[in-house]
């Protein structure tokens, strides 16, 4: 794609997370998306074939913003805690500074539309699995360092993710805090358990 096609592609996400920020995925049209960036509707067809194409473009450039942040984060970070602490806290304020990318990110979108779901696991899913991926690579060091404790790095990486969704539902629904995001954080990085309490399940104790 030419660089002057990139710019107008720009342009129209911009302007369709502009108007999905105020009146939701399912209420917005075209037109209006057509109408904020200034440009003829057949325009917006030129770039995405329909409505769902606009959510999956949405969807997959904030996706592509963040596997950005992960590789800077993770090239200047000096511990791979220093990485997670840094990510999810990078992450959650740039999701919180634009509400929009909250409702844009409700699975309940999907799952009322057959055909986002099957776009999503055909375009989106791959770029999931790389930022799983990154993170997973983040959890093998740290565990091969020593810095973590022994865990599988894909499960921990899936655990981090989920941390960090909850997060924003959570968000969704009230008023976040700086605190209440390193609460989330903290909880994952430490658990639950208190110091001196050890590690043995139920089970354990059972034989």
């Amino acid at each position: 794609m030419k660089a002057k096609s990139k710019e107008k592609r720009l342009a129209l996400l911009q302007a369709a997370l502009a108007v999905v920020t105020e009146k939701g995925y399912f209420a917005t049209k075209v037109d209006d998306v057509a109408r904020r960036a200034g440009v003829a509707k057949g325009t917006v067809y030129l770039y995405f074939k329909d409505k769902p194409a606009i959510y999956i473009g949405l969807v997959d450039w904030l996706l592509e913003q963040a596997l950005a942040v992960t590789a800077q984060v993770i090239a200047r970070s000096t511990s791979p805690r220093q990485t997670l602490d840094e990510l999810f806290t990078t992450w959650s304020s740039g999701v919180m500074s634009n509400p929009g990318v909250l409702a844009l990110l409700s699975m309940e979108n999907m799952h009322q539309d057959n055909t986002l779901m099957k776009r999503f696991k055909k375009y989106v899913l791959p770029h999931i699995v790389e930022l799983q991926d990154a993170v997973a690579g983040v959890m093998k060091q740290g565990i091969e360092q020593g810095e973590f404790r022994p865990a599988d790095p894909r499960a921990a990486a899936t655990m981090y993710l989920g941390a960090f969704r909850a997060e924003l539902l959570a968000a969704a629904n009230r008023p976040r805090t700086p605190r209440a995001v390193e609460s989330v954080k903290e909880l994952f990085l430490f658990g639950l358990l208190a110091d001196g309490k050890g590690r043995e399940t139920p089970t354990d104790k059972e034989h």
